[in-house]
């Protein structure tokens, strides 16, 4: 069942924190942490170290590099044509266009027999900014093979799907998408619907309530999906 963006706006005026909303997800992402074993919480410190990089807020970095005794490095610049996916779209786009990329999408031909959701995805972000239309056609495609994908594909198609909704602001299809994923209501999705509908404040109390002591996955959903409210800023508000 697709999940409602009503509600954010009234919930988000409930002051969950008296900190700035960086600081207060960093504190909650921890507290989750501590119910884990030591080796896991480990793991767990150089994320949130580099999510403090990525708030551009040196007191922030300070207050965690300082407390992990990690230091804090500066955050690498993605190349486009390092992604994996974006260099087989590029190359089917370079020879036959958009159409070409889609056609060999839904054929799962080569170099797409798989790994076509991440071909998809890329190739959205690189329209986003440059070709609106293209990047929802894109969009609408990805959810299309969804649809009729397999079950072992199906949520790597949504997941690419709601990615790329999510970074293009469009609320229904990010909602159409996370349905068909394996886990529509995990905190990364609600982040990601957090930064579409304006405000995150409101989940930082979930954070620590819905905290796994077996396994660091919680927290890096929370942390995956607010690196994207960190990396793009909220979607422009009606």
């Amino acid at each position: 069942m697709a999940v409602s963006l009503t509600g954010f706006s009234a919930a988000q005026t409930e002051a969950v924190c008296t900190k700035t909303e960086a600081a207060c997800v960093l504190d909650a992402v921890w507290s989750a942490a501590l119910v884990l074993p030591e080796d896991k919480q480990a793991r767990v410190k150089p994320m949130i170290v580099e999510a403090a990089v990525r708030s551009d807020d040196n007191a922030i970095v300070s207050q965690w590099a300082v407390r992990f005794g990690i230091a804090a490095q500066p955050l690498e610049a993605m190349d486009e044509n390092d992604d994996y996916g974006w260099r087989n779209a590029r190359d089917l786009i370079a020879a036959g266009g958009v159409n070409t990329l889609i056609e060999t999408a839904r054929a799962k031909r080569a170099p797409l027999s798989y790994g076509r959701s991440d071909a998809l995805l890329a190739a959205g972000k690189h329209y986003l900014g440059k070709d609106a239309v293209v990047a929802k056609r894109l969009n609408d495609e990805l959810i299309s093979l969804a649809r009729g994908a397999s079950d072992f594909e199906k949520s790597a198609l949504a997941h690419a799907a709601a990615e790329l909704a999510m970074q293009r602001c469009d609320a229904a299809t990010l909602n159409t998408a996370t349905a068909m994923t394996d886990a529509p209501t995990n905190l990364r999705y609600d982040f990601w619907r957090a930064r579409v509908g304006g405000g995150a404040d409101s989940l930082v109390s979930r954070i620590t309530d819905e905290a796994d002591d077996e396994d660091t996955r919680h927290v890096r959903q929370v942390l995956d999906g607010y690196r994207a409210i960190q990396e793009l800023g909220y979607c422009a508000q009606p």
